[in-house]
């Protein structure tokens, strides 16, 4: 297909006058905005090219299960959001693409990858959050192009890219701390894996750094991993007199629905009585009475990009290595009061 003026002004970031004037070799473009936009239509219909020599034209995703061999309702609901993110790009770039779940308690990866050679895939993406290094080291001698997302193992041979925890989890601490508050408390999930390695490390930085913890994990409070397990332990913490802080911090929703309506249930007012930030955006079914502070996790732009550096490498265009954080979105909502 024919690539049209106003695609390539999108792609390049200038107007569809000007990508029609360097086309058609009229003047009024400058010589160096005219060689980007001739060298982008070259190298497209070099890509064309490559793409109708192949005889396969699939990108895989494998996508890591936790230490249960599954996922809950909630994350099959993410990583679907990201694989149809990472689906379209790759259709537009003239590829299908496949998803496969890994389970390392029943899968060999070892002969899943031998496989993915022999059906002549073009490219791999790795979802790589309850991935662990041995898992990993199954890559080695595999040479098929392949990104790595949600975990950065400090490959050289690829790309990583994953979000920007530390900076969501600093932005939103920071906004209590703005907001006049000392006595913050960080509640996390029980899973284990890149990310909350990553959230955890931001809070005691952050807590170290302004002097409101004495010890490592001093501010840190494992709550639970269900919604409705992290309700049960946050009510009994209330009752047994835990101490409930001004200010809390949720390391993602489920910790911010169950704390928050075991909160409510003890009596708590949010947020005259409790502030609350929270990592991750809170499902539309989650009724909580106010409006959530939060962090959006962008996972659909961690496969669009990731996507995109894989296109490259299938097509030898990167030469280097590089680790790529999205950064979360700050959303305020009505759950913080200032003192």
């Amino acid at each position: 297909m024919k690539l049209k003026a106003k695609d390539i002004a999108r792609e390049l970031g200038v107007s569809t006058a000007t990508v029609s004037l360097a086309l058609n070799n009229k003047p009024g473009v400058n010589e160096l905005t005219r060689n980007k936009i001739l060298n982008y239509v070259k190298e497209s219909e070099e890509d064309r090219e490559v793409w109708k020599s192949r005889k396969e034209k699939t990108i895989r995703m494998y996508t890591f299960l936790q230490e249960s061999g599954l996922f809950d309702e909630n994350e099959n609901a993410r990583h679907y959001m990201g694989y149809a993110e990472a689906s379209r790009r790759a259709r537009a770039a003239g590829y299908k693409m496949d998803m496969l779940f890994v389970d390392r308690n029943k899968d060999d990866f070892v002969k899943i990858l031998k496989e993915c050679q022999e059906e002549d895939v073009a490219g791999v993406y790795l979802g790589a959050a309850y991935m662990t290094l041995e898992d990993y080291q199954c890559l080695r001698g595999f040479n098929i192009p392949f990104v790595v997302c949600d975990q950065d193992f400090e490959d050289l041979r690829t790309d990583s890219i994953t979000l920007n925890n530390q900076q969501g989890v600093k932005t939103g601490l920071r906004y209590l701390y703005d907001n006049g508050y000392r006595d913050i408390m960080y509640l996390r999930n029980s899973k284990n894996f890149y990310n909350m390695y990553e959230r955890r490390s931001a809070c005691n930085a952050f807590m170290n750094e302004k002097k409101l913890q004495q010890i490592e994990n001093e501010r840190i409070l494992d709550i639970g991993s269900t919604t409705q397990e992290i309700y049960d332990n946050m009510y009994k913490y209330i009752k047994n007199k835990g101490h409930v802080p001004n200010a809390i911090f949720a390391e993602n929703f489920e910790v911010t629905i169950g704390v928050s309506r075991a909160l409510q249930s003890c009596g708590f007012r949010i947020p005259e009585d409790v502030s609350i930030v929270g990592f991750d955006e809170i499902p539309g079914a989650a009724i909580l009475g106010f409006q959530p502070t939060f962090l959006r996790a962008l996972h659909g732009n961690v496969a669009n990009i990731a996507v995109g550096r894989l296109l490259d490498r299938i097509k030898k265009k990167n030469r280097e290595s590089i680790h790529i954080l999205v950064n979360t979105e700050f959303v305020i909502g009505n759950s913080v009061k200032r003192i």
